[in-house]
């Protein structure tokens, strides 16, 4: 067996080839970034209308929810950029000899 410090995508990915129509897939991601945008701009437009910020529109307006919301969102961030760390730096991953000869 062959130890690499690369990180073999195939077997980690759920849809290596990024074909079909539902999980991780190509289409899937494309779609998803496009729906954020949508949200992103309705937020604005809707806080434009009304005069009032995102987090006033759903009912929190006193200083203290503010500042739960940034920490859940400053938590989540951190915990995301934690756990993306924590793969690339797990164990090296092994490598079948089939597929390290460089042969299809």
């Amino acid at each position: 067996m062959t130890v690499t410090n690369n990180i073999d995508f195939k077997n980690i990915n759920v849809n290596p080839e990024g074909k079909g129509t539902f999980g991780f897939t190509n289409l899937a991601e494309i779609w998803n970034g496009r729906m954020a945008m949508l949200g992103f701009i309705a937020a604005l437009v809707q806080e434009v209308i009304t005069g009032k910020g995102i987090l006033a529109q759903v009912g929190i307006t006193n200083t203290a929810g503010g500042y739960l919301t940034a920490l859940f969102l400053a938590g989540f961030m951190v915990a995301a950029i934690v756990g993306y760390y924590a793969v690339n730096l797990s164990s090296p991953v092994q490598i079948p000899p089939e597929e390290s000869s460089g042969n299809p």
